[in-house]
């Protein structure tokens, strides 16, 4: 499944894990989480309808204290993500297509937020 596989891939890639560890949490991040931290989620699920293949987009939500690191860990997404092909767990990309960022700050939390999406096209098999 393309949720699981984003995860489990995205904490393998050292640039990231150094940053947050093991903090990437599919839907939204749990109570009391320590940030720098990801969450991530489907914001459209979309498939071709006479071949097997999707472009789901992702958004991942990079929040931290500060900004600096809210950037950082955006960054290294796009550079784990971005053109990537290959196999990613069970799931066969054809490509990571970075679809933008937008960036915020949650002045009641004092937290940055980093939202930068990716449409992840793959072979459904």
């Amino acid at each position: 499944m393309l949720t699981t596989d984003l995860r489990d891939y995205l904490l393998q890639v050292k640039e990231i894990s150094d940053l947050i560890g093991k903090r990437v949490y599919p839907g939204w991040f749990p109570e009391n989480v320590t940030y720098p931290a990801v969450a991530y989620l489907e914001v459209s699920g979309v498939a071709h309808h006479d071949i097997r293949v999707g472009y789901p987009r992702y958004q991942f939500s990079c929040i931290a204290p500060r900004y600096l690191d809210a950037k950082a860990v955006s960054d290294s997404i796009r550079d784990a993500l971005q053109r990537f092909k290959g196999q990613m767990g069970s799931t066969r990309i054809i490509q990571g297509v970075w679809e933008g960022s937008r960036e915020f700050y949650e002045s009641d939390t004092k937290l940055y937020h980093i939202a930068t999406d990716f449409k992840m096209i793959y072979r459904e098999d």
